[in-house]
């Protein structure tokens, strides 16, 4: 299972010094005369990327957004991030931007120096872990304060796991998110502070679900209503773009996406989406609070 935050990092970690300089770069200008905007996408990583058109996911439908604001065609790069870094592949000059691309302060802050070579656009959602619980819970915590005393599931690695370890909460660590899942369902813990796909998995699993089947691979479980992620546990969702030779041509293209985000993308819009793959809609975090 991919880990959405930590594999991105890692594998950009490991290729960023070993890069060739970008050679497109990746002007409003020329992606207009070309007619193409090329995003960089992995193969398969629902519910967020997928090939298939037919399940395409929420960043290759934002893509798609994006490049229908912009007057021009989709061109997707295809990798996969298990071998591969969509961060990277961009600096290489194979895309124009990445869709979907969480702003971690605290990756940010290592050796990498990450802002040193990409630039973000205004965020455009808010994401990160939540709380599932089983259906006859009937408890509905707003916090994680509020269920200090009860045992709590994280996937071994995580920053969820970290977290609740420094914050003395009643940890139970697990292989993966499926595993913590898994253990909530047998009714080993009482909560799973798992990544925002939860919802996904709980419906679907691990793999697709063919059409006709409606029951979920979890029919126990469900996310817990109300729950906001807190500090340490959330960040915002944005769009990547490469600053290797930033020149006011570069920032005209980077202006018109953030005028796109703030004009064009509603919460409505963006909340539809987000639930068409199971995932929940949190609006911006400010930054405030995230202090």
């Amino acid at each position: 299972m991919k880990h959405y935050i930590i594999l991105w990092v890692t594998l950009f970690t490991v290729l960023v010094f070993i890069l060739p300089k970008a050679n497109a770069d990746n002007t409003l200008e020329e992606i207009r005369e070309k007619g193409v905007l090329a995003v960089c996408m992995d193969v398969r990583n629902l519910p967020y990327s997928n090939a298939d058109p037919e399940l395409p996911g929420l960043n290759v439908e934002i893509a798609h957004l994006l490049a229908e604001e912009l007057g021009v065609e989709l061109e997707l790069h295809w990798l996969n991030t298990l071998r591969d870094s969509l961060l990277a592949d961009m600096l290489r000059g194979h895309c124009d931007c990445v869709i979907g691309i969480p702003i971690e302060e605290r990756a940010m802050s290592e050796s990498i120096q990450l802002g040193k070579r990409v630039d973000f656009s205004k965020p455009y959602y808010g994401t990160g872990y939540i709380l599932v619980k089983r259906k006859n819970n009937p408890q509905s915590p707003k916090t994680l304060n509020d269920i200090k005393s009860e045992m709590i599931g994280a996937e071994g690695g995580s920053i969820a796991s970290d977290v609740l370890r420094q914050q003395g909460y009643n940890r139970r660590v697990y292989g993966s998110q499926i595993a913590v899942l898994d253990a909530l369902q047998k009714g080993q813990i009482a909560y799973g502070c798992v990544w925002a796909n939860a919802g996904w998995l709980i419906e679907k699993g691990s793999r697709i679900q063919q059409a006709d089947q409606i029951s979920t691979v979890y029919p126990e479980l469900e996310i817990v209503e109300g729950y906001i992620p807190e500090p340490r546990f959330r960040w915002n969702v944005s769009i990547a773009f490469s600053k290797e030779t930033p020149t006011r041509k570069t920032q005209d293209f980077q202006d018109a996406v953030n005028k796109i985000i703030e004009e064009k993308w509603s919460e409505e819009k963006l909340k539809e989406l987000c639930e068409k793959y199971h995932l929940p809609y949190f609006a911006p975090f400010q930054e405030e609070e995230k202090k």
